[in-house]
């Protein structure tokens, strides 16, 4: 057998290998279901808060339907403790969003925790640092578990600030009961899910406006899974960062349980409301968007066997923006059989944009 092709055979096989772990997250959503609470709500209820994104001209032009607030906001420390020659703290701020859809924007507010925005700083102490701004993957955030997803040592070490932005409804922005951890998104719900990235944009760019009054000389961002899904947004609405890199990114969801056509209403959904609601759950995918820094300032690293974020949608991401600097590994979304090349491509990524 040729070389080439037993290669070929061999990295196919190891994508298929690397998928099966995220065949096992995609079962949690199956699993948990019958456990979560019946959402009571009719059906013309639900169709006239779908129906505002198309009244308001969000779904024809969804860069009108984010918010980025020029005036940055007031926020105090509310934990400082030392980090190697420096100190890592919390900051918090109160997040003024309010939900372009007026019909959710009670419920929205009713998740208290959630009002909070906060952003985490490794800090060498002095101004003028470039610093790598982190978005973390849905169901994550805690800071000691970004610490070592982001190898945050060692971008410290390199003489880099590093922050950690808290994605809505993550971490201590999470309602208290379990049951509700996973609300970010929920196909069920488009215009809630619509509203939270509403938010994400809303509060990440006030989040910029802090690190850049600190003296930041440069602000990268850095997201992986649904953090890479938000850095591709911020870099599809602002050209206030230096770079977008995007580690396994998601594109669009539209995997799994992870779909509109996935969920049982409690009413009817004929074939015209399911067109809105995709309409609604797909309006503030990238695949929306252009960036608006440089081609040259933005990575994207994904897998091809990825199975919660499909190399596919990547793939028409790269094809859009006119193929930025791109890796493509073998394995799934959480099990990767080349990582060490992911390292070196982001770390060479750095240095080429001068960051390091």
């Amino acid at each position: 057998m040729p070389e080439q092709m037993h290669s070929k055979i061999r990295k196919t096989a190891l994508d298929r290998l690397g998928g099966v772990a995220d065949d096992m997250f995609l079962t949690i959503p199956k699993l948990i279901k019958p456990f979560k609470p019946v959402r009571p709500m009719d059906r013309r209820t639900y169709e006239q808060q779908v129906d505002v994104y198309f009244d308001q001209g969000f779904v024809e032009n969804p860069t009108d339907f984010f918010e980025l607030p020029e005036a940055v906001p007031d926020y105090e420390i509310a934990e400082n403790r030392p980090y190697l020659d420096g100190t890592v703290s919390v900051y918090l701020f109160a997040s003024g969003y309010t939900t372009q859809n007026p019909l959710i924007n009670d419920k929205f507010l009713s998740y208290k925790e959630n009002r909070t925005a906060y952003l985490v700083k490794w800090a060498h102490g002095d101004a003028g640092r470039k610093t790598v701004l982190c978005l973390h993957g849905y169901l994550l955030g805690d800071p000691d578990q970004a610490e070592r997803m982001f190898r945050i040592k060692k971008l410290y070490r390199m003489g880099l600030d590093v922050a950690l932005f808290i994605t809505p409804f993550h971490w201590r922005r999470a309602p208290k009961a379990r049951m509700q951890r996973g609300m970010f998104l929920q196909p069920e719900d488009a215009p809630m899910t619509c509203e939270c990235f509403g938010q994400t944009m809303h509060d990440l760019y006030q989040c910029i406006g802090i690190l850049d009054r600190q003296g930041a000389d440069g602000i990268g961002i850095l997201g992986a899974s649904l953090g890479g899904y938000n850095a591709a947004l911020a870099a599809g609405l602002t050209d206030r960062i230096s770079f977008c890199a995007m580690m396994v990114p998601a594109v669009q969801f539209n995997t799994g349980d992870y779909r509109p056509e996935a969920v049982r209403h409690q009413f009817e959904v004929d074939e015209r409301l399911m067109k809105k609601i995709k309409a609604v759950w797909t309006l503030h995918s990238p695949l929306n968007f252009t960036p608006k820094i440089p081609t040259d300032r933005i990575l994207m690293i994904a897998s091809r066997g990825d199975r919660l974020c499909p190399f596919e949608n990547v793939l028409s991401l790269c094809e859009k923006w006119g193929w930025p600097r791109h890796l493509f590994m073998t394995g799934g979304h959480w099990l990767q059989f080349n990582a060490k090349e992911r390292g070196r491509a982001w770390y060479q990524f750095l240095s080429d944009i001068n960051f390091i």
